[in-house]
């Protein structure tokens, strides 16, 4: 995990058929400093959804045999702070839940002011996993125990793990990201700071079951609602191919 992957990066997902009269559109965007990351199908594209959290997700039906309902529902229901942009084709009518649509063929100018206009939409600063919402503005945890205050460093430290749900964090990336310094000789404020943490987010800080300690490497929030979206993946979404034509 690297220092860049934990900024308040805005990240765009596109699944589905690249159109490449488009190409030099998202090339410009990463110039910008805007991820864009893509996936061929609609399956890989709702697994890479739920690591990468996007703030927008562009669903492109184009040649690809399907609406798209299924995989706006997914999205909808893991993410629920995530934009959907569909992308259609000419006459095709669809039902798929989505906050923007667009019909081809349309401009790069077009395209580029829906995009920023659902990234302005999907409010950044406020990180949703699963149960858990933080507000990085006002440093507020909303969880299992309700509504509660964080210090920056605490804030901090809730934003890396949430940006990285059911992976381990290790502890030299957390004193890299929140302490600036690369030195492990005394990591005890990580400790204080994290088991302050688990007593606003924890029923039972001494018995931790979502901030959980890997001896020796780190830590991993553990959200169970998305370790469950290999079940949501497997009911097929049969409206989709195993891979999009191109």
């Amino acid at each position: 995990m690297s220092r860049k992957s934990n900024a308040q990066s805005l990240r765009i997902l596109h699944i589905g058929r690249i159109d490449e009269a488009h190409q030099a559109l998202w090339d410009q965007l990463q110039r910008e400093g805007i991820e864009v990351i893509f996936a061929r199908t609609q399956r890989q594209g709702l697994l890479m959804a739920t690591e990468s959290q996007p703030q927008v997700v562009v669903i492109s039906t184009v040649d690809a045999h399907c609406s798209g309902v299924r995989l706006c529902r997914a999205l909808g229901r893991r993410l629920p702070n995530t934009r959907r942009l569909l992308v259609v084709e000419r006459g095709m009518t669809t039902n798929a839940p989505c906050e923007q649509r667009l019909v081809r063929p349309f401009t790069d100018r077009k395209l580029r002011e829906v995009l920023f206009g659902l990234l302005a939409e999907a409010a950044p600063h406020v990180l949703r996993v699963g149960s858990l919402q933080l507000d990085l503005v006002t440093r507020t945890l909303n969880g299992p125990n309700g509504r509660r205050h964080l210090t920056p460093k605490e804030s901090d430290l809730m934003a890396a793990f949430m940006k990285h749900p059911n992976q381990v964090v290790s502890r030299k990336d957390l004193m890299d990201l929140i302490w600036d310094t690369a030195y492990l000789g005394d990591t005890r404020t990580l400790d204080v700071h994290v088991r302050w943490l688990r007593q606003k987010l924890e029923p039972d800080p001494g018995r931790p079951t979502t901030l959980v300690t890997r001896r020796g490497v780190g830590y991993v929030l553990i959200v169970p609602e998305l370790a469950t979206v290999a079940d949501e993946v497997e009911e097929g979404l049969p409206d989709d191919p195993d891979e999009v034509p191109d």
